[in-house]
């Protein structure tokens, strides 16, 4: 590796295949925010450095991380409900998101070293610009766009646009609530950035998704805060433009065609939940088999293709009992988020300094999971390759810390008890 690019990297990576392997996972999850062919390529490539690694090392360098086993359980679920799919050939598409189900396992096992988040993090924010500012260039060449022709940046379709902005964003305010702004000026500008193309885009879903994670986020760290942040969102109401205020107040319109069309869906998956309670119609299904359970002929068949609800969309593919054993998946990415958020000192009013890297990481997870959360309230967020692949990488960040911290207790025990044993 160029001695130029390793003088940039953690200085706790220790040699050139963990360099690299680390180097890997890092694009695959920052570039996801601009190609997510590109980032599947060197998850892939993370992949196969992770593999060597543990031939080479053993289980010294991995160990199964307590998701593991509600997110096996989703899998094979998941694969059942496959099987049994009207269309088996249509459902096993979604064997591809089990490719990236592995960054779960990756994050934790090459991100070991100090900074070695944090940097991901700043890639993170970097690529951010780039997409941000593809996504300002497209709404000035033309600012008038409708509501099916909306900012995309490097993306093909705003709602995985803006979910990725939503991420992002609230991930910066973890940054800068757990690290401070006076040393990480460059924030304010950044934020700015990624918020006018967020509004830009129109997307109501992503709006309320990075509105409730910022509040969690601050709730978490600087509860004080809050008065600041409904001045900036009143600040930015204000400020934009009339397509902007009245896509938001659109939102309270029983009459609006996408209030009624949300509305629509929810009662065309609840018909479809009722008649498949056990294991659902499958995988990539949905899309085929809802238009037998709708309400109303007003709307195209194309809108059908997902229940734009996260928890409607999983029950309906799956099944209930898929759904249960998601919620499982989900809770323990929070709970587990929030076991490093305590130990790092995120309960109390002082922290060591040794602990800013973990609590902004769980700070950000917990951020994270509820924007998701949020968001997928009126998207089937969860679906989307780029966003599930930053989201994925933000939640699976603190098992680093917390396999990091379990194993100096494993350690610290048996010293103990040697010192004891010497004793006796």
């Amino acid at each position: 590796m160029p001695k130029l690019l390793a003088a940039y990297l953690p200085a706790s990576l220790k040699d050139g295949p963990e360099r690299l392997a680390f180097l890997m996972i890092a694009g695959a999850i920052s570039l996801a925010l601009v190609s997510i062919a590109a980032s599947q390529i060197l998850l892939a490539a993370a992949i196969a450095a992770a593999i060597w690694l543990w031939k080479k090392r053993g289980r010294a360098c991995f160990s199964l991380p307590p998701i593991a086993w509600p997110l096996l359980a989703f899998c094979l679920w998941t694969l059942l409900t496959i099987s049994v799919s009207p269309d088996v050939h249509l459902a096993l598409g979604e064997l591809k998101k089990f490719f990236l189900y592995l960054i779960v396992f990756l994050v934790p096992m090459l991100l070991r070293g100090k900074g070695s988040a944090l940097w991901i993090y700043r890639a993170i924010f970097a690529v951010a610009v780039l997409s941000c500012l593809k996504g300002i260039a497209q709404f000035i060449a033309n600012p008038h766009r409708g509501l099916l022709d909306r900012i995309s940046g490097f993306m093909s379709q705003w709602m995985t646009y803006s979910g990725l902005l939503m991420l992002s964003l609230v991930a910066l305010s973890a940054f800068v609530v757990c690290l401070g702004w006076r040393k990480h000026k460059w924030v304010v500008p950044l934020s700015l950035m990624i918020i006018a193309p967020l509004v830009l885009s129109q997307t109501r879903n992503a709006w309320g998704g990075a509105v409730v994670g910022i509040v969690v986020v601050i709730l978490l760290r600087r509860p004080r805060a809050i008065i600041g942040l409904v001045v900036l969102i009143l600040a930015i109401y204000l400020l934009s433009p009339a397509s902007i205020k009245q896509r938001l107040q659109a939102a309270f319109d029983p009459n609006d065609p996408n209030t009624r069309n949300r509305i629509e869906l929810t009662g065309t998956a609840l018909r479809l939940v009722r008649d498949n309670p056990w294991v659902g119609v499958g995988p990539k299904n949905v899309g085929l088999e809802a238009l037998r359970y709708r309400g109303s002929h007003e709307w195209p068949d194309w809108m059908y293709q997902h229940m734009h609800n996260n928890f409607l969309q999983i029950a309906a593919e799956r099944g209930i009992p898929g759904l249960l054993i998601w919620l499982w998946f989900m809770v323990r990415l929070a709970w587990d988020a929030f076991r490093v958020f305590r130990s790092s000192g995120g309960l109390s009013s002082t922290h060591r300094d040794e602990d800013n890297e973990a609590l902004m990481v769980s700070t950000a997870a917990l951020g994270a999971w509820a924007a998701l959360i949020a968001a997928g309230m009126f998207e089937y967020n969860f679906g989307d390759s780029e966003v599930l692949t930053l989201f994925l990488f933000m939640t699976s960040v603190p098992y680093a810390f917390l396999d990091n911290r379990d194993r100096k207790g494993t350690e610290n025990a048996e010293s103990h008890s040697g010192s004891s044993a010497s004793l006796r």
